[in-house]
């Protein structure tokens, strides 16, 4: 795992709050409403400063400002980013570990709103990473930190160069590549999610490329019942996800 450089600001008092309490170390300085103060923003204030972290108070326009026009909720913060694990930090964490791997890769996610909900479910679920490629992907925004709520630093998200490359490579270390698409009769209920996996989730629209589809191992789909043909990536991403949460706890 390596330290990333970069800084990353980090709006709205859950994501603020969330970074405080599990990365309060990484935290260089903060911004609160210079006017109408409350309960949740003063205790914000006084745990910053224990922390030995610049506690400035502004007015709304300079918040407003610092977010880039998002939801600030009264509070802004700058931070270093989340460590960086590498694919083979990764491969060797996964060698280690007694029970099967669960793995989430999602196939150049453009929409970062996406991206967080996609960590915070897979914070929910015990995932052991996301996976996503570097190039023509959205990254760890302000916007998907504060969606993602404090789950950036609870589940690495590892960016890789060539994203088949990736999952080649896993599945050269025992790992059962499970793409998600429609256009497949295989059912999700029905296939087996005990073994160590890589759930793969396509972006928003395309859905999965054709070489990411020719890698996996397996394409599910989730049965839709209704009139629309599909879901959000965030929430097909948390029904697989628990699918195979539930399959190694209750099954």
């Amino acid at each position: 795992m390596s330290r990333n450089d970069r800084s990353l600001t980090v709006f709205g008092l859950h994501a603020c709050a969330a970074t405080l309490t599990r990365a309060g170390h990484d935290v260089l300085e903060m911004w609160l409403r210079r006017d109408g103060g409350s309960t949740e923003l003063d205790a914000l204030a006084k745990q910053a400063s224990a922390l030995g972290v610049m506690v400035q108070r502004v007015p709304p326009a300079t918040l407003d400002r610092l977010a880039d026009g998002g939801v600030h909720q009264g509070i802004v913060l700058r931070r270093r980013a989340p460590p960086a694990l590498e694919m083979n930090d990764l491969r060797a964490r996964l060698a280690g570990r007694k029970e099967p791997p669960l793995l989430l890769a999602i196939d150049h996610p453009q929409d970062p709103h996406n991206l967080g909900a996609c960590l915070r479910v897979a914070d929910g679920a015990g995932v052991d990473a996301v996976i996503i490629p570097r190039d023509r992907s959205v990254g760890l925004t302000a916007v998907a930190a504060k969606v993602a709520s404090g789950a950036a630093d609870s589940v690495p998200l590892v960016q890789v160069g060539n994203l088949v490359r990736a999952l080649e490579s896993l599945k050269e270390d025992g790992l059962w590549v499970v793409g998600a698409s429609g256009e497949t009769e295989h059912n999700l209920y029905q296939a087996d999610l005990k073994l160590p996996l890589v759930m793969v989730m396509g972006a928003e629209g395309p859905g999965l490329r054709r070489l990411t589809r020719e890698t996996c191992d397996l394409l599910v789909r989730i049965p839709m019942l209704g009139t629309v043909e599909s879901l959000n990536l965030s929430t097909a991403a948390a029904v697989c996800l628990f699918e195979a949460r539930r399959q190694r706890q209750f099954t």
